[in-house]
């Protein structure tokens, strides 16, 4: 399967609906690597190493991660994640 991938500016440039960021699914944000709170993601998306995630991210099932990740608290994962090595998870994650 085909993913988008997308830069800094255009994520930074979608849209806030309820003062939750949507982000569509079956995207690559791996040139992306900060992410602000209350980001929510669809399924299938694939993240770079070193991503920092700011608190109440939510993520679809069948997202992956690279290594060194940082999540803040309340995140939530849907099934089939993967994470690589050292990520890092707040409370309540």
């Amino acid at each position: 399967m085909y993913l988008k991938k997308i830069s800094q500016e255009e994520f930074d440039a979608l849209p806030v609906v309820d003062g939750i960021k949507k982000c569509p699914g079956f995207t690559d944000y791996s040139n992306v690597k900060s992410f602000g709170e209350w980001c929510s993601f669809g399924e299938g998306c694939s993240f770079g190493e070193r991503c920092s995630f700011g608190e109440r991210c939510s993520f679809g099932e069948w997202c992956s991660f690279g290594e060194w990740c940082s999540f803040g608290e309340r995140c939530s994962f849907g099934e089939r994640c993967s994470f690589g090595e050292c990520c890092s998870f707040g409370k309540c994650c």
